[in-house]
């Protein structure tokens, strides 16, 4: 789901407040439940989508699903959010908040690739290396990938952090092939 401006402009007014009022944490679980709530229920997806429902009703709903699991700040933003109509947001709004509060806090999401399960030595080997490679902390998600044949592949952003047996291979079979494509006065 791609964040809008208004959803970043949102999320970051959040987050501001949050932190004003030493609440950035329990706001940050708050729009973590949120964002999964609306992600598991169609329902609620529709619901909020929906510029036929009165508000009213929309405070009403969401006053009765999220008043005793979230904190009282992250109650009065979505009820913010519906009286300026903007509740068709909440997700967008909640995906940036993580993201803002992440990038506040100085984490980087990772997604690891390997042929086999990483024990946990490997993983904290694996962590300890792309934090150094990007002076940030980092969090990382694990997935199989039976296309490779050792080694690993690590994405953050845009960035691939290609570790695999397969890559080192092709660099080794590049390098060998520049050094017999060279003259021996070349090599000398």
């Amino acid at each position: 789901m791609k964040a809008s401006r208004a959803s970043k402009r949102y999320a970051g007014a959040l987050l501001q407040l949050a932190t004003e009022m030493k609440k950035v944490e329990q706001v940050g679980a708050d729009m973590r439940f949120i964002r999964e709530s609306i992600a598991a229920s169609h329902e609620l997806q529709l619901f909020f989508a929906n510029p036929v429902i009165m508000r009213a009703k929309k405070r009403s709903v969401v006053n009765a699903l999220f008043q005793d699991k979230v904190d009282d700040l992250t109650l009065r933003f979505l009820n913010l959010l519906i009286s300026k109509g903007r509740e068709k947001l909440t997700g967008g709004i909640a995906v940036e908040y993580g993201v803002l509060l992440d990038d506040a806090m100085g984490i980087v999401n990772a997604e690891l690739k390997a042929p086999y399960p990483l024990d946990d030595k490997s993983q904290t080997r694996v962590r300890s290396r792309l934090e150094g490679l990007t002076g940030k902390k980092v969090r990382i998600s694990f997935s199989l990938d039976k296309s490779l044949v050792g080694g690993f592949l690590a994405q953050i952003g845009d960035t691939v952090y290609d570790g695999s047996v397969r890559r080192q291979l092709e660099l080794l079979k590049h390098q060998l092939s520049e050094d017999v494509s060279l003259s021996p006065e070349q090599k000398n």
